[in-house]
């Protein structure tokens, strides 16, 4: 084995035992936020995801150095190098695992950016209504209500109209 597809391989075993992490840590941050709508008991997940995550990125950036270093457009590229075809496999097999742990943190990534957005939306809401504010205020775009229910505040009914 060349240094090069050593060093490749200590990185992307770092790589896959990262994104296990993060992975774990988004999974525990989606759970968090399926619980509860209004974003009670998530700092600590959020945190722990957004350190894992922290950590990925830079092992990416380790992998851009070692790619600018050796020369190579892609890991793929540089374990084409290796002579031997057996550690080359070998070495290719935790990149298609890296690469497939990846996509499946990129998936809980997304997921959990719509659940803090939805949380995001609810506590919005609350305060609103809360408050009071009229939903042009908030955002801009009121529809017309037919007219309020008696007894109901026009501008709350406006609000829940949008919503």
């Amino acid at each position: 084995m060349t240094n090069e597809t050593r060093e490749a391989l200590m990185l992307l075993k770092e790589q896959l035992s990262a994104s296990e992490e993060a992975t774990h840590r988004f999974a525990m941050l989606r759970d968090a936020l399926s619980r509860s709508a209004s974003g009670g008991g998530v700092a600590e997940p959020t945190a722990a995801a957004e350190r894992s995550l922290a950590e990925v990125r830079a092992l990416a950036r380790r992998q851009a150095e070692l790619l600018a270093a050796t020369e190579a457009h892609s890991l793929a590229d540089l374990l084409a190098r290796e002579p031997n075809l057996r550690e080359r496999m070998a070495v290719e097999r935790v990149l298609r695992a890296v690469a497939a742990r990846q996509v499946e943190l990129q998936e809980f990534v997304r997921r959990c950016g719509g659940l803090l957005q939805a949380s995001a939306d609810f506590v919005s809401y609350q305060l609103n209504v809360a408050s009071g504010t009229v939903a042009d205020d908030t955002y801009g775009r009121s529809q017309p209500v037919a007219g309020p229910a008696p007894g109901v505040n026009r501008a709350v009914a406006m609000f829940d109209a949008d919503v």
